[in-house]
């Protein structure tokens, strides 16, 4: 028993929930008169506002087409690139894990964000994962070989060597 009420003289009643009851739970209502007869259970589903958690052990595949990772059963997992864009979703197994297919794949090292929603909408915090980085940078340009021969100068990718 979570709560249990007296039914006032309009035949109405409040009952306070202990603990209260926010992701989506069953709960049945039971009305027992003074002599101790029990009516018929009534079910009711209590509203979902609880979030999920957010994913974890988020992990991009070596080719960057494929996100896998653990979340709530039954929630929707959402990968997005740094400008919010979605590049896959995925619905998580009754075994809490996912697989997610990207489009485009992510080979260049781009940061990911990934949230569970629960059937109920409910957003889940952030979690953050990074793609490999397998693109080579173009080739550099501009290349000069100093006067005395001693020095080369040019244009590459930043961070580069």
């Amino acid at each position: 028993t979570i709560g249990n009420t007296t039914v006032g003289s309009d035949g109405s009643f409040t009952a306070t929930l202990s603990p209260a009851q926010t992701n989506g739970q069953t709960l049945s209502v039971i009305s027992t008169d003074t002599a101790g007869n029990a009516s018929t259970p009534v079910t009711v589903v209590a509203k979902d506002t609880t979030a999920p958690a957010a994913p974890t052990d988020v992990v991009v595949s070596d080719d960057g087409v494929t996100v896998t990772g653990k979340a709530e059963a039954g929630s929707t997992v959402a990968i997005k690139d740094a400008s919010g864009t979605t590049l896959g979703s995925a619905t998580v197994g009754a075994d809490g894990s996912f697989t997610a297919t990207l489009s485009p794949a992510q080979t260049n090292g781009q940061t990911l964000s990934v949230t569970a929603a629960d059937v109920a909408g409910n957003p889940s915090s952030v979690a953050t994962t990074t793609a490999p980085d397998t693109t080579a940078p173009a080739a550099p340009t501009v290349v000069q070989v100093s006067g005395d021969g001693e020095t080369v100068t040019g244009k590459a990718e930043a961070g580069s060597t």
